[in-house]
């Protein structure tokens, strides 16, 4: 017959083994110099791509956005520190395009932009349709010598 002290004794002659085992199964890795440990690459990983992805900035018909070859500017201009533009679109396509022209002025002595002003204009296929975009900006003090006006054309459909 056992007693409660054998049973003991039993049990924690079962848990050292069992912890000596356990400190048997996985020899640890010493740290080097600088305190870190060496592992492989695993050869799942990938490097990450650093190079940029090239993509097509060409204007023109099925270009990226811009459409800016579909517009002629008339003029862009002030009068009287009022600025008016005139232009034209020419669909040269079988299909009606939904564009959006944008008129900005820039000022040449430090890029910043003063206005943007956006058209949205349909022009059916084979067309040529006018472009205006009367007083969209005013500022009597700005120098029209030292403004630059930029326009860009986008499909709204892309």
């Amino acid at each position: 017959m056992r007693t409660p002290m054998t049973y003991a004794a039993g049990l924690a002659v079962a848990a050292t083994a069992l912890v000596g085992v356990a400190g048997c199964a996985q020899p640890a890795k010493a740290p080097t110099d600088g305190g870190t440990v060496s592992v492989a690459i695993q050869p799942t990983l990938t490097p990450l791509r650093t190079e940029p992805e090239a993509a097509s900035t060409d204007a023109g018909t099925g270009g990226l956005f811009d459409l800016g070859e579909l517009l002629t500017t008339i003029s862009c201009d002030q009068t009287g520190g009022v600025w008016s533009y005139r232009g034209t679109l020419v669909n040269d396509t079988g299909d009606d395009l939904d564009l959006t022209v944008a008129i900005s002025l820039v000022s040449t002595a430090d890029s910043k932009l003063l206005t943007v002003n956006e058209l949205d204009l349909r022009v059916p296929a084979g067309e040529t349709v006018p472009v205006e975009a009367p007083s969209f900006y005013s500022d009597p003090g700005v120098d029209a010598a030292t403004v630059q006006c930029l326009t860009g054309v986008t499909d709204k459909d892309q």
